[in-house]
């Protein structure tokens, strides 16, 4: 039976060309030999070139039909592809005026195929819907395309040290897993071997280019052919400076408007600075929930580290605003006290200057009544002598009452009012009165010194108590300048310092750093 099959295939191919009926999709003649076994047909051996032992070469090709946006969480990306493998058969050539297209999968799997798989698929599948979604072209000489849709999760290890700002370069890699390169080697197809459709669309990359390339490799089992197709994708980063770079920096400038509220406003500020930190770190949480954890530092990290260290600069502003304020308050309060101490007496220095003072208008009273004498003699006799004694007496017991007062002010103030009504002409029993007008006129001139007198301690007194607001009020201005000379100081200075940081990072992640 095998003899005849070869038989009718060979008288077959010198016969005229006939065309093949279209009803079948593969001729007759094919399918007996590829029925006939592996002794008309070795569907397990690769095809032999020109009748001699020769490397089968297999070349690909691949449309790319659609791609998936990168994970970075699983650092993959999936890929729907339409895969072409051609190669040439001699033992599959036919006198056929135009290609055969095999179409049924019980045929194909009676042929000999590369046995080509992809390395760094996680998961790959041919699709099964409606049909089976492959074809098989036969040339007359021989020469087959085999094309198949396959949709893959392809493996890439994502760099994210420029994330959201990186690009990236992943590639697919090609192998033929049975056969080395001493029996089969794989290359792409010199003319476009990777095309695409150009409405593929991803919602946070971009395809920039697609390079073939080869990857050969020796291993402990041998040398194994193989090939590579890298995708060279750029992130498009509108979504994270919208979702992160903007919201950030709006945090910082906010941070900023600690330097306009009064020094003393302490809650406003601090609770402005504390908020801002906190929405910062909410931020930066937010935005590491979406990668996973690499050892080295990422740009949003850089990003997120620097603004919040901008809003911390700003609260350690504030406590060295509030710092040097209280010190020259403080400063202030002490050189006052100092100053006082110098000028001021004490309360006993000031008692006894007191007490000196009515000692002297004692002794101008008394020459005042001297002085008074000769005008009007009075009556020299024993009765107006015990007078005398008695109204000094009187005035010496109404002093040591004034001075019994517990403070000093209001000895100041009340003492010349004792004595007044201590200092009646004559005081006693009653008996003893003034006759003579030079005592009323003498009554009436200390009742004048004694209200000048007043005044005088009063208005003293008032200047203490004011020379002391003064140096309180003067050290808190002090401190208040002092502040805001650093506030306006840190106005331009974190602006500036921002802006510097904000060059130097785009420039550097957008252009120098690869």
């Amino acid at each position: 039976m095998l003899l005849v099959s070869s038989i009718f295939l060979l008288l077959y191919r010198n016969s005229p060309k006939v065309e093949a009926s279209r009803s079948e999709p593969v001729p007759i003649y094919l399918d007996n030999l590829l029925n006939a076994g592996r002794q008309v047909y070795d569907n397990q051996s690769p095809p032999v070139q020109h009748d001699k032992e020769e490397v089968t070469v297999v070349e690909l090709a691949m449309y790319i039909e659609g791609m998936s946006s990168f994970r970075t969480q699983t650092m993959d990306f999936q890929l729907d592809v339409y895969f072409q493998q051609f190669w040439r058969d001699p033992r599959l050539a036919h006198n056929e005026t135009r290609r055969v297209l095999v179409k049924d999968k019980a045929v194909l799997h009676k042929m000999w195929k590369p046995d080509v798989y992809f390395a760094n698929a996680r998961i790959a599948e041919f699709h099964e819907v409606t049909q089976p979604n492959f074809l098989v072209w036969i040339q007359p000489d021989g020469s087959i395309l085999y094309d198949t849709r396959i949709s893959m999760v392809v493996v890439c290890t994502l760099n994210l040290e420029k994330w959201p700002l990186d690009s990236q370069r992943c590639h697919l890699r090609i192998l033929s897993y049975a056969y080395t390169t001493e029996q089969l080697v794989i290359k792409w197809k010199e003319d476009e071997p990777i095309t695409r459709n150009p409405n593929i669309a991803m919602s946070d990359m971009h395809i920039v280019d697609l390079y073939p390339g080869l990857c050969d490799g020796n291993y402990s089992t041998g040398t194994w052919s193989c090939v590579t197709a890298e995708f060279f994708v750029k992130r498009e980063i509108t979504h994270h400076v919208m979702q992160s770079y903007v919201p950030t920096t709006l945090i910082v400038v906010i941070s900023w408007f600690s330097f306009w509220l009064d020094v003393e406003a302490v809650p406003a500020r601090v609770s402005l600075a504390i908020t801002t930190l906190l929405t910062l770190s909410t931020q930066a949480n937010a935005a590491r929930m979406a990668l996973p954890e690499v050892s080295y530092m990422k740009a949003i990290d850089v990003w997120m580290g620097a603004c919040m260290m901008f809003v911390f600069g700003v609260m350690i502003e504030f406590t060295i605003v509030n710092y040097a304020q209280r010190q020259v308050m403080a400063s202030s309060l002490e050189s006052v006290k100092s100053g006082n101490a110098e000028k001021k007496p004490s309360r006993g220095d000031l008692g006894a200057h007191a007490r000196h003072l009515f000692l002297r208008l004692r002794t101008n009273e008394r020459q005042h009544l001297v002085e008074a004498a000769p005008v009007v003699q009075p009556p020299q006799n024993e009765d107006a002598e015990a007078q005398e004694e008695v109204w000094a007496e009187q005035k010496e017991t109404n002093l040591s009452e004034v001075w019994k007062e517990s403070d000093p002010a209001e000895r100041l103030a009340h003492w010349n009012e004792k004595e007044n009504d201590a200092s009646s002409p004559l005081m006693g029993n009653g008996r003893a009165h003034v006759r003579y007008g030079a005592a009323e006129k003498m009554k009436n001139r200390k009742c004048n010194d004694s209200s000048r007198k007043k005044e005088k301690w009063s208005s003293a007194i008032k200047q203490i108590q004011k020379h002391k607001r003064n140096g309180s009020v003067f050290g808190k201005i002090a401190g208040r300048n002092r502040a805001k000379k650093i506030d306006q100081t840190s106005r331009w200075i974190f602006p500036l310092t921002f802006i510097i940081f904000n060059l130097t990072y785009w420039i550097y992640y957008l252009y120098w750093k690869e």
